[in-house]
């Protein structure tokens, strides 16, 4: 057999190594969100979608997405569960804790634009849809987070 020893590492090292360890898992759990918000018609009413895209957390790439929209002028903000594939399709489904599922919206989204069809629960009612991308100021996105952290306490909050 062959007798080890350690060799402890300087100080210098161990800080060093912790410091990277701490940056690393810093950088895989943080995630830049991309928040964008798109106006355009559901139908034949003006409409804002606000969605956010940032990292799950759970690695391999996975994007967690939230999302909220009205109808301008005449509804207050719904909370909507959203999910895209890899081909760029977007699944927006209306729910509420009190409402339940209110809609859906399957969207396809080409150069800043998302266009497709709002769905009824019942599947007898289409309407088309077409969004496209916005400005969004600092100011302006920090009031839309409010809001959509508002939403997911009301809706998805016990």
């Amino acid at each position: 057999m062959f007798a080890t020893t350690r060799t402890p590492l300087p100080a210098s090292h161990r800080y060093g190594l912790a410091l990277a360890l701490l940056s690393w898992t810093g950088l895989a759990c943080a995630g830049e969100s991309i928040a964008t918000r798109y106006t355009g018609h559901v139908g034949k009413r003006a409409a804002t979608l606000y969605l956010v895209d940032q990292e799950s957390g759970c690695g391999g790439g996975q994007r967690l997405l939230t999302a909220m929209y009205r109808y301008d002028g005449v509804s207050q903000w719904l909370s909507v569960q959203a999910t895209r594939d890899e081909a760029g399709h977007l699944a927006l489904v209306e729910n509420g804790r009190v409402t339940g599922v209110t809609g859906a919206m399957m969207l396809n989204g080409r150069g800043g634009a998302l266009k497709g069809r709002w769905i009824s629960p019942d599947g007898e009612r289409l309407l088309p849809v077409e969004l496209h991308e916005a400005a969004l100021s600092k100011a302006e996105r920090e009031k839309l987070d409010d809001q959509l952290e508002r939403l997911a306490h009301e809706n998805d909050d016990c």
